[in-house]
């Protein structure tokens, strides 16, 4: 609705290749597509991820892919304890209900719970944890 971003986006794409459309009433579009979606929410069955989503996780130690300094000891064995397991990848579609399953196994056999910290990343295949976002740790 913003003449001053109209006219900055305007300034900024070339019109011969682009046009800028404006609807009339853009908040009343917005208002709408909300009580439509509040009404009904199988109007929208799929949504696009904006991120990459995983959990954190422990894989055999492999120095041909994994580097020097995300080595751990585990249960006696060599871990890489940084891993990135994808979930979810930017630009996925999910679907409305969707249910993905995954299979863990705990670190230490005696274990009666885990710790599994959820990670996003803009990144479509993130190999470590190190450097991404983390979002929630869930204790199951």
């Amino acid at each position: 609705e913003s003449p001053l971003l109209i006219n900055h986006l305007c300034d900024q794409i070339d019109q011969t290749r682009c046009r800028v459309i404006r609807p009339k009433n853009p908040s009343l579009a917005i208002l709408k597509g909300a009580l439509m979606y509040g009404q009904n929410p199988k109007k929208i069955a799929t949504r696009i991820s904006k991120y990459t989503y995983g959990i954190q996780c422990y894989n055999p130690f492999d120095p041909s892919k994994h580097p020097e300094r995300l080595k751990e000891i585990v249960g006696g064995k060599e871990k890489c304890g940084k891993i990135f397991d994808k979930i979810i990848s930017v630009g996925e579609q999910v679907m409305l209900g969707q249910v993905i399953q995954k299979t863990y196994i705990p670190s230490y056999p005696e274990s009666t719970g885990a710790t599994l910290p959820i990670f996003r990343s803009s990144d479509p295949d993130p190999k470590f944890t190190c450097d991404e976002e983390e979002l929630i740790t869930i204790n199951v």
